[in-house]
């Protein structure tokens, strides 16, 4: 089966590096910097008044025997599956029968899990794994029984990567990424496997990068990014790997994204080209001729063939939630499926540490593997038997202390910002007449959107009367392509004026305390809750900071090296730091040299081998705030990254959490929160 498009690079936070260690701020090119956002006239009309804070009815311990299962893929023979989970306590690689029964644990990563696939013909597993969340993942064979894992890239040079791409039809050979040759590029390969040699097939250059395989591996989709809302797509033939067609030509800024179909004739081509929202066209890469095949009022993201070519998948997201359809691609008739557990959408993608995992069918395609996604229940891979018509998880991952727990679901509403625009938001309220604490929490990125997913934590501040408020501020993706280039230049401007709009209508429509609101969030939205203490500070009791960035310069200097062919993307969000223009916008939209405004207690929680948003982004906040008196919890987690890999440290985060809302935006003085 194709996969949706490679994105070895995602544009934002998530994926962009963070700074180098500094020990102190450099000199700034401006001394005022932004002025700070107007306060709302209740914003801090009445001291803070100490109470007593609500006990969850289920401990958030309870919440964190969750289990996270990410991924699915079936063994040639249709005898097992194998998923990512971190049911030994962190995440690592699962087999069971595919009918049911016993998991085995195959893998012992030190670091993240990332993209995995079973041999279309024998029994061999390809997997990718990092150590200590460093994102320089190599890549192993082993079998279903995890035995002697092979690094396919031993001699790997040291900062140097590895992507699993696909398997041959034939398993004899798979393609994979590698920047060995060359620091800054993503190189592909083929890899013999019964010769175990490697053979480079097309050399990446510049701003140019694979985004996608045809199914016989003869052909290859190159992109090249132009900027975040502009790129081009290109064909390469296996035989010609210095010749490129340009796909996509076209004036002004359009993204574009394609899969080939099953036959390598023709591109399933999404594009944005003639409006907000992308749309799927049929393009003929011979004869460059384009006709619209599929158009949705929101995205349509991908459309991709099932390796035999006998089904197409096509998947719209509507306002954060999937809208998948699968069909027959000779008759246009959908596919017969079960339905869905109640409130929750099918979906054949999941999110590894690569990207975008296709799920799919089985070698006979009786078995189809969909992952059920929803808000009010953890997303979980699911074996669908077309021939039986069941639909059975891989996994129990909810702890019986939760099975009879009724969890909340989202309202979507739109909410009014400073200007003109209408900030899209996800509500989740308790039962009960108010006034209630709150916390809004914003997504990483930026260029991202907060989906209808479930999230432990969110549900566990809910059971203990909690409001939280989801947004999509300005610079999200899936709410046309104007709404996310609106934070250009701009990521703590007017994203942070639309997290304060926010705050005003959860005041006015939530029943919420305006001094008992705060800003929590990892990676970008770590950004924004610095932000929000820094440029908005009157506005918020509290603040909780994920592996945030606090210094928009250093965290761009210091991107790995093969994140430069989306460069330019990058330098349009957070800015260039060549460029002398850019300078003044760094320093105003960094919290690092605005610690003087800070009034208000700030939670920060930083993994020490974060690859992404380097330590030293929270060591520097953290040492400041407390050379002022402000009270800065910070907690470091050994041998993290940019994310957590272990359950004990989902756990010592979130108690942190716990007890620093209680403390700081409830005013329990009665909670104890450890410095």
């Amino acid at each position: 089966m194709n996969r949706p498009a490679l994105f070895p690079i995602t544009l934002g936070i998530l994926v962009a590096c963070g700074g180098e260690t500094v020990s102190q701020p450099p000199a700034s090119p401006t001394t005022a910097g932004p002025q700070p956002l107007a306060s709302t006239p209740t914003a801090a009309a009445t001291p803070h008044v100490s109470r007593k804070a609500n006990k969850a009815p289920v401990a958030l311990e309870e919440y964190f025997k969750t289990l996270r299962v990410r991924g699915l893929s079936f063994s040639y023979d249709e005898k097992l599956v194998v998923t990512m989970s971190d049911r030994g306590g962190r995440a690592d690689l699962w087999v069971r029968p595919i009918g049911g029964g016993t998991p085995t644990q195959i893998t012992h990563a030190e670091g993240f899990i990332h993209s995995f696939a079973f041999s279309p013909t024998e029994d061999v597993l390809a997997y990718e794994a990092d150590k200590g969340g460093d994102e320089l993942p190599h890549l192993y064979l082993t079998n279903s029984e995890g035995d002697a894992p092979k690094d396919l890239a031993s001699d790997l040079p040291a900062g140097a990567r590895t992507q699993f791409v696909d398997w041959a039809r034939d398993g004899n050979t798979l393609l994979f990424l590698s920047s060995a040759r060359d620091p800054k590029q993503l190189d592909l390969y083929e890899y013999d496997v019964k010769a175990s040699k490697a053979t480079m097939l097309w050399k990446s250059e510049g701003a140019f990068a694979l985004s996608g395989v045809s199914d016989d591996h003869k052909r290859f989709l190159v992109k090249e990014t132009k900027s975040d809302s502009n790129n081009d797509l290109y064909l390469v033939e296996r035989a010609k790997p210095t010749e490129r067609k340009l796909l996509t030509e076209h004036t002004g800024d359009v993204l574009s994204d394609a899969n080939f179909t099953h036959d390598g004739r023709t591109l399933l081509l999404t594009s944005d080209e003639k409006g907000e929202f992308r749309a799927l066209y049929s393009l003929d890469p011979a004869t460059g001729k384009k006709q619209i095949a599929h158009e949705e009022p929101w995205d349509v993201e991908w459309s991709f063939d099932s390796k035999s070519g006998h089904y197409r998948f096509t998947e719209s997201n509507a306002d954060g939630a999937p809208q998948l359809t699968i069909v027959d691609t000779k008759t246009g008739k959908p596919l017969t499926v079960p339905a869905p557990p109640k409130g929750l959408a099918w979906d054949v993608l999941d999110v590894t540490r690569s990207g975008p995992t296709v799920l799919g069918f089985s070698k006979s395609e009786r078995y189809l593997g969909l992952v059920a996604r929803g808000d009010t229940a953890p997303s979980v891979p699911y074996v669908i038997d077309l021939k039986a018509q069941t639909a059975t998880p891989v996994s129990d991952v909810l702890p019986p202390t939760l099975h009879d727990h009724a969890m909340t679901t989202a309202t979507s509403v739109r909410i009014p910002s400073n200007d003109d625009k209408q900030i899209p938001a996800l509500l989740y309220t308790p039962p009960g007449d108010g006034p209630f604490p709150a916390v809004i929490d914003v997504h990483g990125g930026p260029t991202r959107q907060s989906l209808r997913d479930f999230s432990t934590i969110r549900q566990y501040l809910l059971s203990k009367g909690y409001v939280v408020l989801v947004p999509n501020v300005r610079g999200s993706t899936g709410y046309g392509k104007t709404w996310t280039r609106l934070n250009n230049h701009d990521v703590g401007g007017g994203p942070l004026r639309d997290v304060v709009a926010c705050k005003k209508y959860i005041v006015a429509n939530a029943k919420v305390a305006s001094d008992e609101v705060a800003v929590m969030g990892g990676s970008y939205g770590g950004y924004m809750a610095l932000a929000a203490a820094t440029f908005a500070a009157d506005e918020f009791a509290a603040n909780v900071d994920f592996f945030g960035v606090s210094d928009l310069k250093s965290l761009v200097e210091s991107f790995p090296p093969y994140w430069a062919a989306t460069a330019a993307g990058i330098y349009v969000k957070f800015g260039d730091p060549k460029n002398p223009a850019d300078a003044t916008y760094q320093h105003d939209q960094s919290p690092i040299y605005f610690m003087d405004r800070v009034k208000h207690p700030l939670l920060v929680v930083q993994g020490d081998k974060d690859a992404r948003v380097k330590k030293d982004q929270s060591d520097r906040m953290v040492e400041g705030l407390r050379a002022r008196g402000i009270p800065v919890p910070y907690l470091v987690l050994q041998n993290e990254g940019h994310g957590f890999t272990r359950q004990e440290s989902y756990i010592k985060a979130y108690a942190l959490t716990d007890r620093f809302l209680d403390r700081y935006v409830v005013g329990d003085d009665s909670v104890t929160v450890e410095q």
